[in-house]
Protein backbone atom coordinates (compact mmCIF):
# COMPACT_ATOMS: atom_id res chain seq x y z
CA UNK A 1 0.00 0.00 0.00
CA UNK A 2 1.22 3.32 -0.67
CA UNK A 3 2.35 5.47 1.90
CA UNK A 4 0.04 9.09 3.37
CA UNK A 5 2.48 11.26 0.99
CA UNK A 6 1.99 9.27 -1.80
CA UNK A 7 -1.67 9.24 -1.37
CA UNK A 8 -1.72 13.20 -0.50
CA UNK A 9 -0.33 13.01 -4.00
CA UNK A 10 -2.55 11.42 -5.88
CA UNK A 11 -5.81 13.27 -4.03
CA UNK A 12 -4.01 16.68 -4.86
CA UNK A 13 -3.67 15.49 -8.17
CA UNK A 14 -6.76 13.85 -8.83
CA UNK A 15 -8.49 17.41 -7.54
CA UNK A 16 -6.53 19.24 -10.26
CA UNK A 17 -9.70 20.76 -12.44
CA UNK A 18 -12.07 20.39 -9.35
CA UNK A 19 -10.86 22.54 -6.70
CA UNK A 20 -13.02 25.44 -7.42
CA UNK A 21 -16.08 23.55 -8.18
CA UNK A 22 -15.52 21.55 -4.60
CA UNK A 23 -15.48 25.00 -2.78
CA UNK A 24 -18.67 26.23 -4.36
CA UNK A 25 -19.90 22.86 -3.38
CA UNK A 26 -19.19 23.44 0.15
CA UNK A 27 -20.67 27.23 0.05
CA UNK A 28 -23.51 25.14 -1.23
CA UNK A 29 -23.70 22.97 1.97
CA UNK A 30 -24.22 26.08 3.96
CA UNK A 31 -26.31 27.97 1.91
CA UNK A 32 -28.90 24.82 1.77
CA UNK A 33 -28.62 24.83 5.18
CA UNK A 34 -29.10 27.96 6.61
CA UNK A 35 -31.61 28.00 4.01
CA UNK A 36 -33.66 25.17 5.21
CA UNK A 37 -33.21 26.23 8.30
CA UNK A 38 -35.02 29.64 7.71
CA UNK A 39 -37.86 28.41 6.04
CA UNK A 40 -39.32 25.48 8.34
CA UNK A 41 -38.20 28.39 10.87
CA UNK A 42 -41.05 30.15 9.70
CA UNK A 43 -43.15 27.37 9.08
CA UNK A 44 -42.98 25.81 12.38
CA UNK A 45 -43.29 29.74 14.08
CA UNK A 46 -39.40 29.41 16.01
CA UNK A 47 -36.57 31.20 16.09
CA UNK A 48 -34.47 30.98 13.08
CA UNK A 49 -31.06 30.79 14.38
CA UNK A 50 -29.75 29.87 17.85
CA UNK A 51 -28.92 33.72 18.79
CA UNK A 52 -31.91 34.75 17.60
CA UNK A 53 -32.83 37.36 20.26
CA UNK A 54 -36.12 39.07 18.51
CA UNK A 55 -38.21 37.02 20.41
CA UNK A 56 -37.97 36.96 24.30
CA UNK A 57 -39.88 34.21 24.44
CA UNK A 58 -40.48 30.26 22.81
CA UNK A 59 -44.13 30.06 22.33
CA UNK A 60 -45.56 26.88 23.85
CA UNK A 61 -44.76 23.76 22.18
CA UNK A 62 -41.73 25.32 20.45
CA UNK A 63 -38.98 23.34 22.31
CA UNK A 64 -40.76 20.31 20.08
CA UNK A 65 -41.10 22.32 17.50
CA UNK A 66 -37.44 23.38 16.85
CA UNK A 67 -36.30 20.17 17.92
CA UNK A 68 -38.17 19.10 14.85
CA UNK A 69 -36.52 21.56 13.06
CA UNK A 70 -33.13 20.75 13.97
CA UNK A 71 -33.17 17.76 13.12
CA UNK A 72 -34.51 18.27 9.54
CA UNK A 73 -31.90 20.17 8.91
CA UNK A 74 -29.44 18.03 10.16
CA UNK A 75 -30.92 15.56 8.18
CA UNK A 76 -30.55 17.47 4.42
CA UNK A 77 -27.20 18.81 5.63
CA UNK A 78 -25.93 15.10 6.07
CA UNK A 79 -27.26 13.97 2.85
CA UNK A 80 -25.74 17.18 1.15
CA UNK A 81 -22.67 16.58 3.02
CA UNK A 82 -23.03 12.53 1.63
CA UNK A 83 -23.24 13.44 -1.90
CA UNK A 84 -20.27 16.19 -1.40
CA UNK A 85 -17.98 12.68 -0.79
CA UNK A 86 -19.29 10.66 -3.27
CA UNK A 87 -17.91 13.44 -5.65
CA UNK A 88 -14.21 12.99 -4.30
CA UNK A 89 -14.47 9.40 -5.27
CA UNK A 90 -15.51 9.89 -8.77
CA UNK A 91 -13.08 12.38 -9.15
CA UNK A 92 -10.63 9.23 -8.30
CA UNK A 93 -11.53 7.68 -11.10
CA UNK A 94 -11.42 10.57 -13.33
CA UNK A 95 -14.50 12.08 -13.71
CA UNK A 96 -15.78 16.16 -13.43
CA UNK A 97 -17.21 17.06 -9.61
CA UNK A 98 -20.66 18.41 -10.02
CA UNK A 99 -22.75 20.52 -7.92
CA UNK A 100 -25.34 17.27 -9.17
CA UNK A 101 -23.13 15.02 -6.25
CA UNK A 102 -24.66 17.11 -3.76
CA UNK A 103 -28.20 15.75 -4.72
CA UNK A 104 -27.48 12.32 -5.47
CA UNK A 105 -28.71 10.87 -2.17
CA UNK A 106 -32.17 12.89 -2.48
CA UNK A 107 -32.38 11.26 -6.15
CA UNK A 108 -31.15 7.69 -5.52
CA UNK A 109 -32.17 5.83 -2.22
CA UNK A 110 -33.28 8.67 -0.76
CA UNK A 111 -34.56 6.51 2.54
CA UNK A 112 -31.81 4.27 2.69
CA UNK A 113 -29.47 7.24 2.42
CA UNK A 114 -31.62 8.95 5.57
CA UNK A 115 -31.19 5.38 7.25
CA UNK A 116 -27.38 5.28 6.86
CA UNK A 117 -26.75 8.62 7.81
CA UNK A 118 -28.95 8.18 10.86
CA UNK A 119 -27.54 4.44 11.90
CA UNK A 120 -23.43 5.59 11.89
CA UNK A 121 -24.31 8.92 13.57
CA UNK A 122 -26.44 7.15 16.46
CA UNK A 123 -23.53 4.04 16.90
CA UNK A 124 -21.14 6.70 17.14
CA UNK A 125 -22.59 8.70 19.58
CA UNK A 126 -23.54 5.65 22.03
CA UNK A 127 -20.07 4.22 21.65
CA UNK A 128 -18.73 7.70 22.29
CA UNK A 129 -21.63 7.85 25.45
CA UNK A 130 -18.91 4.82 26.84
CA UNK A 131 -15.82 6.69 26.78
CA UNK A 132 -14.56 8.60 24.29
CA UNK A 133 -12.20 6.93 22.42
CA UNK A 134 -13.81 4.23 21.66
CA UNK A 135 -16.16 6.60 19.61
CA UNK A 136 -13.21 7.83 17.74
CA UNK A 137 -11.96 4.25 17.19
CA UNK A 138 -15.52 3.38 15.82
CA UNK A 139 -15.55 6.65 13.65
CA UNK A 140 -12.17 5.65 12.27
CA UNK A 141 -13.64 2.32 11.64
CA UNK A 142 -16.27 3.67 9.65
CA UNK A 143 -14.78 6.20 7.78
CA UNK A 144 -15.10 4.60 4.68
CA UNK A 145 -18.66 3.76 4.82
CA UNK A 146 -19.42 7.03 2.37
CA UNK A 147 -17.51 5.45 -0.20
CA UNK A 148 -18.82 1.84 0.68
CA UNK A 149 -21.91 2.71 0.29
CA UNK A 150 -21.32 4.73 -3.27
CA UNK A 151 -19.75 1.18 -4.65
CA UNK A 152 -22.04 -0.94 -3.09
CA UNK A 153 -25.98 0.80 -3.30
CA UNK A 154 -27.46 -2.96 -2.55
CA UNK A 155 -25.94 -3.38 0.26
CA UNK A 156 -28.14 -3.29 3.69
CA UNK A 157 -26.66 -0.66 5.73
CA UNK A 158 -25.23 -2.31 8.61
CA UNK A 159 -23.41 -4.73 6.06
CA UNK A 160 -22.01 -1.12 4.39
CA UNK A 161 -20.15 -0.18 7.57
CA UNK A 162 -19.05 -3.97 8.33
CA UNK A 163 -17.69 -3.79 4.99
CA UNK A 164 -15.96 -0.30 6.24
CA UNK A 165 -14.67 -1.85 9.34
CA UNK A 166 -12.79 -4.66 7.13
CA UNK A 167 -11.27 -2.24 5.00
CA UNK A 168 -10.42 -0.23 7.85
CA UNK A 169 -8.85 -3.00 10.04
CA UNK A 170 -5.09 -2.35 10.28
CA UNK A 171 -5.33 0.82 8.59
CA UNK A 172 -6.77 3.35 11.57
CA UNK A 173 -3.77 4.61 12.47
CA UNK A 174 -2.70 5.36 9.23
CA UNK A 175 -5.45 7.41 8.17
CA UNK A 176 -5.56 9.34 11.17
CA UNK A 177 -1.94 10.29 10.70
CA UNK A 178 -3.17 11.08 7.37
CA UNK A 179 -5.94 12.95 8.90
CA UNK A 180 -3.58 14.89 11.28
CA UNK A 181 -1.36 15.99 8.67
CA UNK A 182 -3.98 18.64 7.44
CA UNK A 183 -5.58 18.89 11.41
CA UNK A 184 -2.50 20.53 12.36
CA UNK A 185 -2.86 23.41 10.60
CA UNK A 186 -6.65 23.92 12.33
CA UNK A 187 -4.18 24.04 15.48
CA UNK A 188 -2.42 27.21 14.21
CA UNK A 189 -4.38 29.97 14.93
CA UNK A 190 -5.25 27.98 18.07
CA UNK A 191 -1.55 28.05 19.40
CA UNK A 192 -1.70 32.14 18.28
CA UNK A 193 -4.60 32.68 20.48
CA UNK A 194 -3.04 30.83 23.75
CA UNK A 195 0.29 32.07 23.53
CA UNK A 196 -0.96 35.60 23.29
CA UNK A 197 -3.00 34.95 26.24
CA UNK A 198 -0.20 33.57 28.37
CA UNK A 199 1.67 36.67 26.94
CA UNK A 200 -0.76 39.03 29.28
CA UNK A 201 -0.36 36.62 31.69
CA UNK A 202 3.50 35.98 32.55
CA UNK A 203 4.45 39.14 31.05
CA UNK A 204 1.98 41.81 31.01
CA UNK A 205 1.82 44.92 33.51
CA UNK A 206 -0.15 46.44 35.87
CA UNK A 207 -0.86 49.17 34.32
CA UNK A 208 -4.73 50.73 33.79
CA UNK A 209 -4.15 50.51 30.37
CA UNK A 210 -3.28 46.41 30.73
CA UNK A 211 -6.83 45.08 31.18
CA UNK A 212 -7.56 47.13 27.89
CA UNK A 213 -4.69 45.55 25.45
CA UNK A 214 -6.05 42.14 27.10
CA UNK A 215 -9.71 42.55 26.37
CA UNK A 216 -8.78 44.26 22.84
CA UNK A 217 -6.41 41.63 22.30
CA UNK A 218 -8.84 38.71 23.13
CA UNK A 219 -11.19 39.99 20.76
CA UNK A 220 -8.97 40.09 18.08
CA UNK A 221 -7.17 37.00 18.60
CA UNK A 222 -11.18 35.32 18.45
CA UNK A 223 -12.28 36.95 15.19
CA UNK A 224 -8.84 35.99 13.68
CA UNK A 225 -9.11 32.64 14.61
CA UNK A 226 -12.65 32.39 13.30
CA UNK A 227 -11.40 33.65 10.10
CA UNK A 228 -8.15 31.49 9.39
CA UNK A 229 -10.03 28.71 10.69
CA UNK A 230 -12.56 29.18 7.64
CA UNK A 231 -9.85 29.91 5.18
CA UNK A 232 -7.95 26.78 6.27
CA UNK A 233 -11.54 24.77 5.81
CA UNK A 234 -12.14 26.14 2.07
CA UNK A 235 -8.26 25.41 1.46
CA UNK A 236 -7.96 22.28 3.23
CA UNK A 237 -11.23 20.04 3.15
CA UNK A 238 -11.40 19.98 -0.32
CA UNK A 239 -7.65 18.36 -0.30
CA UNK A 240 -8.24 16.10 3.08
CA UNK A 241 -11.73 14.92 0.95
CA UNK A 242 -10.02 14.04 -1.89
CA UNK A 243 -6.80 12.25 0.16
CA UNK A 244 -9.66 10.40 1.56
CA UNK A 245 -11.23 8.82 -1.24
CA UNK A 246 -7.62 7.81 -2.79
CA UNK A 247 -7.02 6.40 0.49
CA UNK A 248 -10.66 3.83 -0.28
CA UNK A 249 -9.36 3.32 -3.74
CA UNK A 250 -5.95 2.01 -2.32
CA UNK A 251 -7.86 -0.01 0.39
CA UNK A 252 -10.09 -1.25 -2.19
CA UNK A 253 -7.42 -2.19 -4.61
CA UNK A 254 -5.10 -3.73 -2.06
CA UNK A 255 -8.07 -5.77 -1.14
CA UNK A 256 -8.64 -7.29 -4.97
CA UNK A 257 -5.59 -8.07 -4.85
CA UNK A 258 -5.18 -9.98 -1.93
CA UNK A 259 -8.08 -12.23 -3.14
CA UNK A 260 -6.85 -12.86 -6.13
CA UNK A 261 -3.54 -14.33 -4.57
Amino acid sequence: MRSNKEIRLIGRENLRGNYLISIGNMFLISFFSFLVQSLLSRLFGVPGLPLDYTSSYMPAGGEWRQTIVTLIVSFISALLALGFTWGFLDIQDGERMTVGHLFLPFKENFLKAVGFSFLKQLLIVLWTLLFIIPGILKSYSWAMAEYVFYDHRDLPNKMILDESEQLMRGNRWKLFKLDFYYFIFYFIPVAIFIGGILYFMFVGGNEPSYGFALLAWLLLAYVAVIVFTLVCAFIIEPRRNSAHAAFYMELVERESNELEI
